[in-house]
C-alpha cells in the first residue's frame, strides 16, 4: 500500500510539473516570436527559395554548412509558398517534432512499463524534458526542424529495426531503412545512423540478407551525400581535434551532456561533472544487462539510440572547439543531452530487477529531481522579448528602405557575404517579412487635412547619425501613445514643413519609464524612424499613424542645420583628434569605466565620476578649418542622453545628436563645419541610469 502512495504521489508530481513546463514554454514560444529572418535562415531559408524560383534543382541537396537539410527544405517551400514565409509554421513544425519524440519514446518501452506503477510519472518526465525551456531555440527558431528531425527519424530508425528483429515482418526494415535515410539527410550526424544499424544489427543477429540489405543502403546513402562534398572552411578537422587536443575534445563532449543544468549548476565544471555522471552511469548500466544476458531489442534500441547521442556531442566536439568550452553550452545542444538523460532514465527503469538496487533508486530520484531542476530555467520563458523582436524589426525596415545601420543589421545576421542580393530580391519579391504591410510607407506626401489637431502623447527625443555604407545617415527615436484609443500608433511618419515624406519608422521598442510615468500604462511605446531622404534640412516633425489618422507626436522639430554635417563614423585607428580648446566642465579627467585602459600620453576625459549615475557635461572650442574635425569618444552600453551640442560663439544651437553607440571601444566621429569663427561644443550626459556614461580621448 505504502509503495503505491509513493508512486502515485510521485506521478502526481511529475504530472503537475510536466504540465507547468509544457504551458510555460508555449507561452514562451507565443511571446518570442519573431517573423524576420535571423541568422542561417537568410542564405539557408530566403536564399534556398530564391534559387528555387531560378529553377535551380541542385540546390535542394546542397550543403548547408556540413548538412544537407533535404527534409527540412521541404517544410521552408512550403512556408515560404503557402504561408507568406513568416515562420510561424515552421515554429509550430518545431513544437509538433517534439510532441512526435514524445510518443516515439513512448512506443518504444510502452510494452515493457505495461503493469509498472510509475508508468504516468515515466511518460510525464518524457514530456517534461523534451518541452524543457533550457532548448528554447530549437522552438522560436524558424530554421531548427532539421536538428529536432535528426533525433526523432533516428530512433524511429532504431525502433523499428528492434521490432524487425522481433518480429521478422519485412515493413519494420524497409520503415528502418527510410527513416534512416531521413535522419541523414536531416542533419551530418544522421551520417551516424546506418552504421550504428549495422551494429544494432549484428547484436539482435539478423539474417546476413537484412544485414547486407543495411550495409548496401548504408554506403549507396553516404556516397550520394559526399558528392560535391567541401568541408565548411571555419570548421575544425574532427581526427585533428581529437589527435591534438583529445582533452579539450572530451570535456566539450562531458560539458555538452551535462548542458540542460547550466541554469542550475552554473559552474562549468560542475556541468561537466554532470555529463561525466551520465557516461559512468551508462557505462554501469551497459555493463550490468550484458552480464546479465538481456540484451533484448528495447535495451538495445535505447543503447544504440544513446550511442548516436554521444556520438553527436563528440562529432559536435571535435568540429566546434574553436568556440571553446563554452561553445557545448549553447542551448540549442541540451536537446540531445536531455533526450540522453531520458534514455538512461528508462533503462533503469525497464532493467530494475536486473540492475543493482542503487541505480534503480537512483533512475527513480530522476524522475523527480530532473524536473525539479527544470524548473528554474522555465521562468526564462517570462523574460521581455519585445526589444529584441523591435529590434530585428528594425533590421529589416532599414534595408527595405536602403538604410543599412549595422547596429541593427548585424543583430540577425553573421554573414553577410551576398546577403544584400538576397535582400534586393527578396524585396522585389515581397518575400517573407519583406510582404509585411508595415516594411515601408508608399505615400510621398501626408495630407494636411488628416492630421488631428491635438497631437498625440508622446516625444521626439533625439537624433542619432550613423554610417550607411559610404553615407552618413540618421535614425529619429522617440516615444508615442494615444491615450483615447489606448493604444501605441504602430507607424510613424517623418515630413517636412511641405508635408513631404521623408521618412519611416515604427513603434516597438520597449520603454519602462514611459510604462510607468504615463497613465494607461503604454508598453512598448518607443520607436525609431530612418530620415530616407538625405538632401532634407528641416524641420522635420513626426506623426503617428493611426486608423482614423495622423497626431502630430509633440518635440521640437528635428534641423539638419546646412554648417555642420557629420562625415564619418567608424572605429578609431590611432588618427589624431582635432585640437580641443578650453576644456571645461563637470567631467573629470581619467573618470571611465574600470575596464577601459588609458595608455601613456593619453588623455581622457569622462563622466564616469563615481559610477554611471553621474550627470554633467564637457564643453570645449574647435578652431575653424577645412579639415574635417575628428572626435575621439567611448559610451557605455546604454548611449541614450549621451548627446553632443553644437554652438556658434553667439550662443546659437547649429545641432544636436546622440552620440552613436560604441560600447567599450573608441570611435571616431568627422565633423565638417562651415565657419571662420570658432565652434564651441558640448558633449553632455544627460542620463543616470545602468550603462549611461561616455568620455573623451585626446591622443
Amino acid at each position: 500500500m505504502f509503495l503505491k502512495q509513493q508512486s502515485s504521489l510521485l506521478s502526481q508530481a511529475t504530472v503537475v510539473i510536466s504540465l507547468i513546463v509544457f504551458s510555460t514554454t508555449l507561452w514562451g514560444v507565443y511571446t518570442h516570436f519573431s517573423p524576420v529572418p535571423f541568422w542561417d535562415m537568410w542564405s539557408g531559408y530566403i536564399g534556398f527559395y530564391l534559387r528555387v524560383l531560378e529553377n535551380d534543382h541542385s540546390v535542394w541537396l546542397s550543403q548547408h554548412n556540413e548538412h544537407r537539410i533535404l527534409i527540412s527544405r521541404m517544410l521552408f517551400w512550403l512556408d515560404l509558398e503557402y504561408f507568406k514565409g513568416l515562420g510561424v509554421f515552421l515554429v509550430c513544425v518545431n513544437l509538433v517534432i517534439q510532441l512526435g519524440m514524445a510518443f516515439v519514446f513512448f512506443a518504444v518501452v510502452s510494452k515493457k512499463l505495461k503493469a509498472d506503477p510509475h508508468k504516468t510519472a515515466i511518460y510525464a518526465f518524457i514530456f517534461c524534458l523534451l518541452f524543457s525551456w533550457v532548448q528554447r531555440e530549437n522552438f522560436i527558431w524558424a530554421f531548427q526542424s532539421q536538428f529536432l528531425f535528426v533525433f526523432m527519424f533516428s530512433l524511429l530508425s532504431f525502433l523499428n529495426m528492434g521490432r524487425y528483429t522481433a518480429d521478422n515482418k519485412n515493413h519494420y526494415l524497409l520503415l528502418s531503412l527510410f527513416f534512416g535515410c531521413c535522419a541523414t539527410f536531416s542533419m551530418a550526424n544522421g551520417l551516424l545512423v546506418f552504421p550504428l544499424l549495422v551494429v544494432q544489427a549484428l547484436l539482435l543477429r539478423t539474417s546476413r540478407l537484412s544485414l547486407a540489405t543495411i550495409i548496401a543502403v548504408g554506403i549507396t546513402v553516404s556516397i550520394l551525400y559526399f558528392i560535391d562534398y567541401h568541408k565548411p572552411v571555419k570548421h575544425d578537422s574532427a581526427i585533428q581535434s581529437i589527435l591534438q587536443s583529445p582533452l579539450l575534445v572530451t570535456v566539450f563532449t562531458l560539458t555538452y551532456l551535462g548542458s540542460p543544468f547550466v541554469f542550475v549548476l552554473g559552474q562549468s565544471y560542475l556541468i561537466t561533472a554532470a555529463g561525466f555522471f551520465f557516461l559512468t552511469a551508462a557505462g554501469v548500466c551497459l555493463y550490468c544487462i550484458i552480464k546479465k544476458h538481456a540484451l533484448d531489442y528495447v535495451n538495445v534500441t535505447l543503447f544504440i539510440f544513446l550511442l548516436f547521442i554521444v556520438g553527436t556531442a563528440l562529432a559536435t566536439a571535435s568540429g566546434r572547439i574553436f568556440l571553446g568550452v563554452d561553445g557545448a553550452l549553447a542551448n540549442r545542444y541540451a536537446t540531445p543531452a536531455l533526450m540522453g538523460w531520458i534514455t538512461l532514465v528508462l533503462i533503469g527503469f525497464i532493467n530494475r530487477t536486473i540492475l543493482p538496487k542503487a541505480c534503480f533508486y537512483i533512475a527513480k530520484g530522476c524522475l523527480i529531481c530532473i524536473p525539479l531542476l527544470l524548473l528554474p530555467p522555465q521562468i526564462k520563458a517570462f523574460d521581455n522579448f519585445a526589444g529584441t523582436a523591435f529590434h530585428r524589426k528594425i533590421a529589416v525596415l532599414g534595408v527595405a528602405n536602403h538604410q543599412y545601420d549595422s547596429f541593427y543589421f548585424e543583430q540577425i545576421c553573421y554573414n553577410q557575404e551576398g546577403l544584400l542580393e538576397i535582400i534586393e530580391q527578396s524585396i522585389d519579391k515581397g518575400i517573407s517579412v519583406f510582404s509585411s504591410d508595415w516594411i515601408k510607407y508608399e505615400n510621398n506626401q501626408i495630407s494636411a487635412d488628416s492630421i488631428h489637431p491635438e497631437p498625440c502623447m508622446g516625444a521626439i527625443e533625439s537624433t542619432e547619425p550613423f554610417q550607411s555604407g559610404s553615407s552618413i545617415s540618421y535614425r529619429v527615436k522617440g516615444w508615442a501613445w494615444d491615450p483615447k484609443t489606448q493604444t501605441v500608433p504602430e507607424k510613424i511618419i517623418l515630413a517636412d514643413k511641405e508635408f513631404n515624406v521623408v521618412g519611416y519608422g515604427i513603434s516597438g521598442e520597449p520603454r519602462f519609464d514611459i510604462t510607468k510615468a504615463i497613465a494607461g500604462n503604454p508598453f512598448n511605446s518607443g520607436w525609431l524612424a530612418y530620415i530616407i531622404n538625405p538632401e532634407v534640412k528641416g524641420p522635420i516633425s513626426a506623426y503617428a499613424a493611426t486608423d482614423s489618422g495622423l497626431f502630430k507626436i509633440p518635440g521640437k522639430p528635428i534641423e539638419l542645420d546646412e554648417s555642420v554635417r557629420v562625415m564619418n563614423i567608424s572605429r578609431w585607428k590611432g588618427e589624431p583628434s582635432s585640437e580641443l580648446l578650453h576644456i571645461s566642465g563637470e567631467w573629470k579627467k581619467g573618470a571611465t569605466h574600470p575596464r577601459v585602459r588609458q595608455k601613456e600620453n593619453q588623455t581622457i576625459y569622462g563622466s564616469w565620476v563615481g559610477g554611471d549615475e553621474y550627470v554633467g557635461k564637457v564643453e570645449f572650442e574647435i578652431s575653424p578649418s577645412n579639415d574635417p574635425v575628428n572626435i575621439i569618444y567611448m559610451t557605455g552600453p546604454d548611449s541614450r542622453f549621451q548627446d553632443i551640442e553644437i554652438y556658434d560663439m553667439a550662443g546659437k544651437l547649429l545641432y544636436r545628436f546622440q552620440l552613436p553607440k560604441s560600447i567599450n571601444v573608441w570611435s571616431k566621429i568627422s565633423l565638417h563645419l562651415k565657419t571662420t569663427e570658432n565652434i564651441k561644443i558640448v558633449v553632455a550626459d544627460n542620463g543616470n541610469s545602468r550603462g549611461q556614461w561616455s568620455a573623451l580621448l585626446i591622443p
